[in-house]
């Protein structure tokens, strides 16, 4: 395979396998695909080269790096090359522009462009010389030379990029070395890019002639770096036999830009001005030293390393300009000189053997011809391995939990975000129960891990305390519109009983047989009210468990359902707790007036749960510590001394319903004393009994444990919820979602890529 179809082949791989990393590396920066940066930095880190690798092919170039250090004779072994003494090459720094040499096959290719600086690279170029000349006596000169010259450069800029096309090199020297060596002009010049077909019989080769790695400057380094990571081969021209440390970066630019190949693979030394030693002898071992350096530092075989003396071949060929006659000699002073040190007189035994020119051009040709097809086949080989051999490394990682088919894809984004989604749920429903158990605490009973006092428990449930505040306000309330209620009905009942002679035996029982239907209606009423209260207690343990569950309704519904029976159902349930202590006490005090036969069968009859109820009584007054016993004496209790003081063991009469002597009462105001007196304590134990005989307190827990335990114990129905408000898209729920769930769309980024780089990399073994 000759280069050209060597250059194509690889071109087509290069292009291929890029097109595979592109798409690996588009499916490896998917942050789900997991796949690490190590593996993205081998593509990348291999993609650099091969680009650089592939540009060249694209444009057939081969290109030679001529590099070494300033004044080292590079422009000179260049001129050599050429046959033609074109590049400045005087004593003092003569090369500021980087020169592009260019092969091309006809005379009517020929052409010199020069590519003048941009303002901007213009402005950067001196700010790189201010920060050089703190430390470099050259970048000192070259400012004070932009300041002297100023006018000609900004013309160079001005004028921009020129073409002068030629047919011979001679008639271009002048504005070549205008624009490479002339400092009135040189330093407003980017690039030289010279065409000519004196360089080399394959087309393609391009020479590059770059300023010294020691010029001081970081622009030249730069470039140097760039261009070395962007050649196929290098020329270093050396000075010394040992290499100094900026031709020791020439070694590590050439390996760091091709780690493909071996600087061995791809370098020649050129040991320049041999003919300015004394001896054979001095030669000899300058030779000597030169190649064990190289053995040391690149490995660098014998046969890519020439010993010569580039200004002695243009002066011998020539070609040599009167500057270079100047500084090497004239041609007998040359032959005398070369003869003297390696017996040798021949001009044309010289050029072909001492010279070197001839012998590094037929090397390298010899390496154009053959052995850069090897390092291409090489250098590509090993850059397009890698670069399949990891993206393939990624397509199967990422193939085991993704499919490159859209459906399968589909199905299984959708998959994982539904595990994914259990997952995140279970977690969350242990915060909820925790959150809801803080929430209990605080709110409706502490549990035993905050308080270890029972009593202390009681005290502290803001939710019974509230709900007990509530009754008392609703009895309060009840009772104070039944007081008028019964005081309007005794004034009636009083005023039909005038009509004829008052009967105070019957007025009472008619009166009472009223307020028992009234109270009994009351106690309803109550019952009623309480169930709402509790109600409202429940309503706000289910919103706050909604907000747990992002005010999902379906909480709402499936704990409570509908409102209405739910204060129905309360309403029968209290009714029964209220009911089975508020009758019999009303019974015992309403029905029947004191003293009387009805009310001594009642207190009889009723007798165990009255005295249930006397264990619950929390009031201060003795006169109602004892039901049963206050049913007995009624308002004899309240202000008969001598019944007080035997029965309570009290001498002092409290106002109840008034201390007026009974004798001065009439019948009605006996009758009146006696009812209220029953109505009084009926209030009171209303109030300070009925509550906790009847358990509202417990009951008001208990329910509200229910519900706390119904939701607690049904966690696949909120599991089942909480799927629905995420696929439902509620938004309280998407925040506390990690990002990967808060979309719920499949996202086949992953599955269009993992296709596209299985397409890329299907194709690419296809053609090998």
């Amino acid at each position: 395979m000759d280069w050209q179809e060597a250059s194509a082949y690889y071109e087509a791989k290069l292009t291929d396998a890029l097109n595979v990393q592109r798409h690996a590396l588009n499916l490896a920066n998917l942050p789900q695909t997991g796949i690490s940066e190590d593996e993205k930095n081998v593509l990348i880190d291999e993609g650099i080269p091969a680009k650089k690798q592939l540009e060249r092919l694209k444009k057939r170039e081969f290109r030679i790096a001529v590099v070494g250090l300033e004044k080292a004779g590079k422009s000179t072994f260049v001129n050599a090359w050429l046959d033609c003494d074109l590049l400045p090459s005087k004593g003092d720094r003569c090369t500021f522009t980087t020169t592009q040499i260019f092969s091309v096959q006809a005379d009517s290719q020929q052409v010199l462009t020069v590519k003048a600086k941009t303002p901007a690279q213009f402005a950067q170029l001196q700010s790189d010389l201010k920060l050089a000349a703190q430390t470099e006596e050259n970048a000192k000169k070259d400012l004070e030379t932009i300041s002297r010259y100023a006018t000609t450069l900004q013309q160079v800029i001005d004028e921009g990029n020129k073409e002068i096309p030629f047919s011979r090199l001679e008639d271009i020297k002048e504005p070549l070395q205008k624009y490479v060596a002339d400092e009135r002009f040189a330093h407003a010049v980017d690039e030289i890019w010279l065409y000519t077909n004196k360089l080399a019989h394959a087309e393609g080769i391009v020479f590059y002639d770059v300023p010294g790695l020691d010029s001081g400057l970081a622009k030249h380094v730069e470039e140097s770096k760039e261009m070395l990571a962007d050649c196929d081969a290098v020329i270093i021209v050396q000075m010394f036999p040992s290499l100094r440390d900026a031709e020791l970066k020439i070694i590590k630019f050439t390996a760091e830009g091709d780690r493909n190949v071996k600087v061995a693979d791809k370098l020649f030394a050129f040991l320049s001005r041999i003919d300015s030693k004394n001896t054979a002898e001095a030669i000899k071992d300058h030779i000597a030293l030169a190649k064990a350096d190289w053995i040391r530092q690149a490995n660098l075989p014998d046969r890519r390393i020439v010993a010569g003396t580039a200004g002695s071949h243009l002066v011998l060929s020539g070609v040599a300009s009167e500057q270079t006659l100047k500084e090497v000699g004239s041609p007998e002073a040359v032959r005398k000189n070369l003869e003297g040190l390696t017996g040798i007189g021949d001009r044309d035994q010289l050029l072909d053997q001492v010279t070197g020119i001839r012998k590094i051009k037929s090397r390298v040709n010899a390496y154009i011809n053959t052995e850069r097809v090897d390092v291409l086949k090489k250098r590509c080989e090993a850059s397009i391995s890698q670069i399949l051999s990891t993206s393939e490394s990624i397509r199967s990682a990422v193939s085991k939990r993704y499919s490159d088919n859209p459906e399968d894809a589909k199905r299984q984004e959708e998959d994982s975000k539904r595990i994914s989604f259990a997952e995140w749920w279970e977690a969350k429903w242990e915060q909820i129960l925790a959150e809801l158990a803080d929430y209990y605490d605080l709110n409706i009973r502490p549990s035993d891990r905050i308080h270890k006092n029972l009593d202390q428990l009681a005290a502290c449930s803001k939710t019974q305390a509230n709900f007990h505040s509530r009754y008392l306000a609703h009895v309060d309330e009840l009772f104070s519109a039944f007081k008028e209620r019964a005081k309007n009905r005794r004034e009636l009942i009083f005023k039909q009983q005038s009509v004829v002679q008052f009967d105070s035996h019957k007025t009472n029982f008619d009166w009472r047989e009223e307020l028992y239907a009234d109270i009994s209606q009351m106690l309803q009423d109550i019952s009623k009210e309480l169930a709402i209260e509790l109600r409202q207690e429940a309503i706000e343990l289910v919103d706050y468990i909604s907000s747990l569950m992002w005010n999902s309704p379906e909480v709402k519904l499936r704990l409570i359902e509908d409102a209405e029976d739910y204060v129905e159902t309360l309403n029968r349930s209290l009714s029964v707790l209220f009911l089975r202590f508020a009758r019999p006490m009303v019974e015992a005090l309403v029905r029947g007036p004191v003293d009387s036969e009805m009310r001594c069968s009642i207190v009889k009859r009723l007798g165990p749960d009255i005295e249930i109820l006397d264990n619950y009584y929390s009031g201060e007054s003795a006169e109602f510590k004892t039901l049963k016993r206050f049913a007995n004496y009624g308002m004899k209790l309240l202000y008969d001394l001598t019944i007080r003081e035997k029965v309570l063991g009290i001498q002092e009469i409290v106002e109840v319903v008034g201390q007026v002597a009974q004798s001065a009462l009439t019948p009605e105001e006996l009758l009146v004393r006696e009812v209220e007196a029953d109505l009084k304590a009926v209030e009171v134990y209303l109030k300070e009994a009925i509550f906790e005989a009847a358990g509202f307190r417990q009951y008001c827990s208990q329910e509200l444990d229910r519900l706390r335990d119904k939701f607690i114990n049904s966690q696949a129905v909120w599991s089942g919820v909480a799927m629905n408000e995420w696929l439902g898209e509620n938004p309280l729920l998407l925040s506390e979602l990690p990002d990967n769930l808060k979309k719920l769309e499949v996202n086949l980024e992953v599955s269009d890529r993992l296709r596209q780089l299985t397409a890329a990399l299907d194709k690419t073994v296809s053609l090998t």
